[in-house]
C-alpha cells in the first residue's frame, strides 16, 4: 500500500493513493532472509500458480518460524505466502514464495 506522505494539517484525501501492487522478491533475497533464519533448504522451481512465474521453496523444521517467515515475505510481496505441512522433503514445513 502506497500512501502519500503529508502533514495533517494539509492533507488532501484526493492525492491518497492506494495500490495493491504484487512484487516477486529475487530469489537471492529470499535465500539469503532463509539462511538468516536458519531454514533447512532453500531452492526454486517454476509454478504455474505464481503471478511471478516461480517461486522460491523454503524448509523449516519448526512452525512458528515458518510462520513467522510466511508473514514477513507475504509483507513485503503483496501476497499471502503459502506455508504447508508435509511428511515428505527435507522438513516438516515449507513456505512458498513468489520470487524472480
Amino acid at each position: 500500500m502506497l500512501v502519500q506522505s503529508r502533514s495533517l494539517d494539509t492533507l488532501d484525501y484526493r492525492t491518497i493513493v492506494l495500490t495493491e501492487d504484487r512484487k516477486a522478491l529475487s530469489y537471492e533475497v529470499v535465500r539469503r532472509f532463509a539462511e538468516a533464519t536458519e531454514a533447512v533448504e532453500c531452492f526454486w522451481r517454476i509454478s504455474d500458480r505464481s503471478f511471478s512465474g516461480c517461486v522460491a521453496e523454503v524448509w523449516f523444521n519448526e512452525l512458528p518460524i515458518a510462520g513467522e517467515f510466511a508473514r514477513v515475505c507475504g509483507d513485503r510481496t503483496g501476497v499471502n505466502c503459502k506455508l504447508r505441512v508435509t511428511s515428505e522433503g527435507p522438513a516438516k514445513f515449507y513456505v512458498t514464495v513468489p520470487c524472480l
